[in-house]
């Protein structure tokens, strides 16, 4: 699939976005977690930034890109609290 013009490339995200935190994406997707994520940003007033996917047997895990190290923290533990710190 290709990308919009215009659209940044996820490794060009996770370049730019250094905080990364990588969710773990079971066979039958997020669901309403997703949508979560989603809201998770508006509440911070920032903008979603996805990084790359990574598919894999039992699912996948898609990367979330952070300007900011505190954010990138809140997120991990809402949404990935298995995460080492």
């Amino acid at each position: 699939m290709s990308r919009y013009k215009g659209s940044q490339s996820a490794k060009v995200i996770e370049q730019q976005f250094t905080h990364i935190v990588d969710v773990v994406v079971p066979p039958g997707g997020l669901g309403p977690r997703l949508n979560a994520m989603y809201d998770f940003h508006t509440r911070h007033g920032i903008e979603p930034k996805r990084g790359q996917w990574r598919p894999g047997r039992d699912g996948g895990s898609i990367t979330w890109c952070f300007a900011d190290e505190a954010l990138a923290g809140a997120f991990a533990s809402e949404f990935n609290p298995k995460r080492p710190p």
